[in-house]
């Protein structure tokens, strides 16, 4: 029961058409409940997104499906080479590459990472190409070991609410970096050596963990 409760909470705020900032401190501050409530749970929660026998509860799904922009970001980590694909490719590899990216960073899901959150400055809106995105900066400070990070959210309006759909972690552009190295694969191997590719960093992460 607690651990649906601590699930409850963490998806409690989904993006609206309000300002993400807004929603981005609610989300924070509901997480640091649910570290407090029951930190088991969150670890349980943590261990059901990586495993591929039992799905994540409900609530954790939709929180994932609602509030992040999957098939925009894996539209820019391909670039030019999207257009090269089908629909069957396209929705193949947006899928793989979520499995991936909540495989790799499901570990700072955790109970023990304790950490703070400053905003930067009001949020900054920008109109490119006919669709609407928002951006908003922040510090995140390890409570563990003092260390600090300049993290900028970016977000795409889209379906009437705002979804993440990128951040930059010190300047650096995530969906740019796997761009780079997803290019490179690409060119040598195909759409069939990127999945391959994902696939076997999946595969590393489960040992790994």
């Amino acid at each position: 029961m607690k651990a649906i409760i601590v699930a409850s909470i963490i998806s409690a705020y989904f993006f609206t058409a309000q300002d993400p900032q807004i929603v981005l401190s609610q989300q924070y501050k509901a997480y640091i409940i649910a570290q407090q409530l029951n930190p088991s749970a969150l670890e349980r929660i943590r261990d059901r997104i990586t495993n591929d026998k039992k799905r994540p509860p409900r609530v954790v799904r939709r929180f994932l499906e609602k509030n992040f922009a999957w098939d925009v970001f894996a539209k820019s980590t391909l670039h030019s080479q999207w257009d090269e694909l089908n629909v069957k490719q396209r929705r193949e590899y947006t899928k793989v590459l979520k499995n991936m990216m909540l495989r790799r960073y499901a570990k700072y899901f955790s109970p023990d990472k304790k950490f703070s959150v400053k905003f930067s400055g009001a949020t900054v809106y920008k109109s490119l190409r006919g669709k609407q995105f928002a951006k908003v900066a922040t510090t995140i400070s390890s409570i563990a070991n003092e260390s600090e990070v300049d993290a900028e959210f970016i977000f795409i309006f889209k379906d009437k609410h705002w979804m993440l759909c990128d951040m930059y972690i010190d300047g650096v552009s995530k969906s740019r970096s796997y761009r780079a190295a997803i290019r490179k694969v690409y060119k040598k191997s195909g759409y069939a050596g990127v999945i391959s590719k994902l696939k076997k960093r999946i595969d590393s992460y489960k040992l790994a963990s």
